[in-house]
C-alpha cells in the first residue's frame, strides 16, 4: 500500500515538474487560415519560443514568427511576464466568473480542457472595430492560446488559429 502512495506520489510531481513552463526551449506553433467574404482562403502560421532569461532582470526573450500568404514579420522581443501554469489555474478557476465557458477542444496539438471566451466588438476594452469578434480558448500551454477565431466587422474576413504543435523547453 505504501509502495503505490509512493509511486502515485512521484508520479503526480514528476508530471507536474514536466509541465511546468516557461522555460527556456518552450516553442508553441499555430496553424490557421484566413477567409475572404468572396470565399478565397489565404495560410496562416505562427510561432513563439522562449529563447532566454536573465536571472538578474526576471525578463524572457521571446521570437514571435507569423505568415500570412506571402506576408512575414519575425520578431524578438524582451517580456515581463510569460503566460504560466499559475495563470492557467487562475482563468481556470475563474472562467465561468468572467463570462467563459469551460470546453475541451480537440486541435492538430491534441485534446485540451480550454476557458473559452468570447469578445464583441461592442465592447470597449479592445483595439477591435464595431462588428468585430474575437473568440479564444485558453489553456495548459506555453503562451496559452489553444486555439483562436476572430471575424473582421470591416472586412467580414475570418481567421481561424489552432496549436500545432508544442514543445516545451528543459527545465534548470
Amino acid at each position: 500500500m505504501k509502495a503505490s502512495k509512493l509511486l502515485a506520489s512521484v508520479v503526480f510531481f514528476a508530471s507536474t515538474y514536466a509541465m511546468a513552463y516557461p522555460t527556456v526551449g518552450d516553442k508553441v506553433e499555430w496553424t490557421g487560415t484566413v477567409v475572404g467574404t468572396d470565399g478565397t482562403t489565404t495560410e496562416v502560421k505562427g510561432s513563439k519560443e522562449v529563447l532566454s532569461q536573465d536571472p538578474t532582470t526576471m525578463k524572457w526573450l521571446v521570437k514571435s514568427w507569423v505568415q500570412m500568404g506571402k506576408w512575414e514579420r519575425c520578431e524578438t522581443k524582451e517580456k515581463k511576464n510569460l503566460y504560466s501554469s499559475e495563470k492557467w489555474q487562475e482563468i481556470m478557476t475563474n472562467c465561468v466568473a468572467r463570462g467563459g465557458v469551460m470546453e475541451e477542444v480537440t486541435v492538430p496539438a491534441g485534446t485540451y480542457n480550454t476557458c473559452k471566451m468570447t469578445k464583441g466588438g461592442d465592447d470597449k476594452g479592445g483595439h477591435h472595430g464595431d462588428g468585430d469578434s474575437m473568440t479564444m480558448w485558453w489553456g495548459d500551454v506555453p503562451f496559452g492560446m489553444v486555439k483562436m477565431t476572430m471575424t473582421d466587422g470591416d472586412s467580414g474576413k475570418v481567421k481561424t488559429m489552432e496549436l500545432s504543435t508544442v514543445t516545451l523547453g528543459q527545465q534548470p
